[in-house]
């Protein structure tokens, strides 16, 4: 890392709460860069650019190499990105396990700051259904892979801001409201003090 203090946003929040869409409304309308993050699972049906789609031996390469920082598993794949990553962006969509393990690094002059994007049960999943085109079973296995974390992160209030999202509209504008107060653009502008 330099010497600058660098602000990540880290976007947190349920399968399916809208986090990619919130996120890549946030960088297409400001400029900031978000972390495209490796993962070992496949690609969903009309899905984008929203992770870097490799195999279990990349991953198991970049282990070996040392260069994994956040990490997390849900159900059989595997969730990481890079430390080069964390220096060159602004957003990072992950999940509790993986801000966990960032927070351990305890990197010098990365400042995280923690959003959960919080969605009632019933939206997530017609979303899952409708927008991604996920089956039921499929849904409801991640949501159940991932319930523990978020369990422990809500009991323990373990997240500097909360947005609610069942209007797209409203969360989005609490989203870009909490960058610009976090100083997330400072990241890409020369620091004159």
């Amino acid at each position: 890392m330099n010497n600058k203090e660098h602000t990540l946003l880290c976007v947190l929040g349920k399968t399916a709460c809208g986090k990619d869409s919130l996120v890549n409304k946030l960088c297409e309308r400001t400029g900031l860069k978000q972390i495209i993050s490796y993962t070992t699972r496949p690609r969903r049906v009309n899905e984008g650019n929203t992770h870097i789609f490799v195999y279990e031996s990349d991953y198991e390469q970049m282990y070996q190499d040392g260069v994994i920082a956040a990490f997390t598993q849900i159900g059989e794949y595997k969730y990481w990105t890079t430390v080069d990553q964390l220096e060159d962006a602004d957003v990072y969509i992950i999940d509790y396990e993986g801000i966990k393990t960032l927070r351990k690094l305890n990197l010098p002059n990365l400042r995280l700051v923690s959003v959960y994007i919080n969605t009632p049960d019933k939206i997530r999943e017609e979303r899952a259904l409708n927008k991604r085109k996920d089956d039921k079973s499929k849904f409801r296995t991640r949501d159940f892979a991932e319930r523990q974390q978020f369990r422990d992160m809500l009991k323990n209030a373990d997240f500097d801001y909360a947005i609610s999202n069942i209007s797209f509209a409203k969360a989005y504008s609490t989203l870009h409201w909490i960058s610009q107060i976090e100083g997330c653009w400072k990241n890409n502008k020369e620091d004159t003090t």
